[in-house]
């Protein structure tokens, strides 16, 4: 499927603001040999950017809402930030600051349910970690589920405080005990891009709907699977503002 569009889209590519990142994945050209992608890897490219761009965002969705559902006075700050500007006014990334606490409220989702429970890694070469050596081919975990409720770097760390991110526009680069999106050069190229979507879509929900959950007794507890998953996939209820 993702062949038949890349051909397609060869003769009739978009160019300036109408481009896509189709388009700019076959307008890349190697600065030296001049070269363009290849077919293999313009289809990789794609297929990373659909399914873990997919998965990561639509949980981090998932887990914001239903922390809302349990901090009402929480969404209903949201709302009132929301209608100061409408997501319909959004035109650009910089329109994305107008909800500054939305944005907290994302990031404290992923500090408590980070979309990647652990990260594992495979030593090439005999490395000095923290004063532990790491000999070539050792497994080397690191899990932000950890970080993320550790208590020697987070104050309460099992509370929904999204206050705790204030002022942080880019705390995965800026916090290490923060590790949403990874970290260091291989950090998740889409960061931003999850997060403007992420923006955008709950916006959008927040501004026409009130959102609870269909049984509120029974809590959904989170599972590691590929992605932090939820036990059972809980009905919320849509009441129309």
């Amino acid at each position: 499927m993702i062949d038949a569009i890349i051909t397609a889209r060869r003769n009739s590519r978009a160019t300036g603001a109408n481009a896509d990142v189709l388009d700019l994945l076959l307008s890349a050209r190697d600065p030296e040999a001049g070269e363009g992608l290849s077919e293999a890897e313009i289809r990789d490219q794609c297929s990373t950017m659909l399914i873990a761009g997919y998965e990561t965002t639509a949980r981090l969705l998932f887990w914001a809402s239903y922390l809302l559902t349990l901090d009402t006075a929480e969404q209903n700050r949201l709302r009132v930030e929301i209608a100061a500007f409408p997501p319909e006014r959004v035109s650009n990334l910089d329109d994305l600051l107008n909800w500054p606490r939305l944005r907290q409220v994302l990031l404290e989702s992923l500090r408590l349910y980070p979309p990647a429970a652990y990260m594992s890694r495979k030593a090439i070469a005999d490395d000095m970690v923290a004063g532990e050596v790491i000999r070539t081919g050792t497994q080397v975990w690191v899990s932000p589920w950890v970080l993320h409720r550790h208590r020697k770097f987070w104050d309460n760390p099992t509370a929904f405080m999204p206050d705790r991110f204030a002022g942080k526009l880019s705390p995965w680069t800026s916090i290490g005990a923060f590790l949403p999106f990874g970290a260091g050069p291989r950090i998740c190229i889409g960061a931003t891009f999850a997060m403007a979507e992420a923006q955008i879509m709950l916006a959008t929900l927040l501004s026409r709907f009130r959102v609870t959950l269909e049984d509120a007794s029974r809590p959904v507890m989170p599972v590691a699977r590929i992605t932090t998953a939820p036990s059972y996939e809980p009905w919320f209820r849509l009441e129309r503002i």
